[in-house]
């Protein structure tokens, strides 16, 4: 069975919360606990979790690194964003954004496991089954609600994946700006400065949920193959202020898949 893992993350700052679907054509188990005994750390004891200070401890910063390689080799990832405030807002929709990748998406398998961190507010019970007989009615989904992270090891790739994707909307909105160096293997001058929010999305931009690339046999200029494709993974809420959706837009309405350097 296919897995999906959801995890958010909030900022009041942006009047924003994003979740992260993250999904994997098999368990994420195994591998991220290897990327926790790499990176020194006990799985199912110690976890990732992205809000750590990667500069006052080097086994999360290198388990960031880690687990950003597997998710560029492993999974498709979704991004769902609501409001803030009311909480619940975020638990229903994703529900939207999990519906939204289901009908627009084939996958190699049939059926799937959907798992969601603990504190994702559904409102009630009867409320998060409503939604998930809903989202069941399109593709198999077997849901498993409040899990563990430590336990469910996926969930710390939804985590990261929700961290990252946060930032990218916050630099889009005007609240953050930094930069780093570009770095050897870049494709730019080494002691260049880029944005952190350019450096995330370059990172997971071919990971999105999105209509595939025209065939490279239509490719008949530079131009055409630097092609922008439509996200099929993108949901924002309805209640969003228009400033956060057209940051939305902007940022993860279109996957830009040619050369970036």
């Amino acid at each position: 069975m296919g897995c999906f893992y959801f995890d958010e993350s909030i900022h009041p700052k942006g009047n924003f919360a994003l979740g992260a679907w993250v999904y994997a054509e098999e368990s994420l188990d195994r591998p991220v606990a290897g990327v926790l005994r790499e990176s020194g750390l006990t799985p199912h004891v110690e976890e990732f979790k992205s809000r750590s200070r990667m500069d006052q401890n080097p086994r999360q910063k290198k388990c960031r690194e880690l687990l950003n390689e597997l998710v560029r080799q492993k999974c498709g990832i979704g991004v769902v964003i609501a409001p803030d405030k009311p909480r619940r807002a975020l638990g229903l929709e994703a529900f939207r954004g999990l519906r939204k990748i289901l009908g627009t998406t084939t996958f190699r398998t049939k059926s799937h496991n959907v798992f969601l961190d603990q504190g994702i507010p559904m409102g009630s019970s009867d409320i998060a089954e409503r939604e998930a007989h809903s989202v069941s009615k399109i593709q198999p989904c077997s849901f498993h609600f409040e899990r563990d992270s430590r336990n469910v090891l996926g969930l710390q790739a939804a985590d990261l994946v929700a961290h990252s994707c946060a930032i990218m909307l916050l630099f889009a909105l005007g609240i953050l700006k930094k930069t780093v160096k570009a770095g050897e293997h870049s494709g730019y001058d080494p002691d260049s400065d880029i944005g952190v929010d350019f450096e995330l999305w370059a990172g997971l931009r071919w990971n999105f949920f999105g209509d595939p690339p025209p065939p490279i046999d239509t490719w008949q200029s530079e131009l055409d193959w630097r092609s922008n494709v439509s996200s099929r993974g993108l949901h924002v809420a309805d209640s969003c202020s228009p400033d956060v959706r057209s940051a939305a837009l902007d940022r993860f309405g279109n996957m830009y898949l040619g050369c970036i350097h």
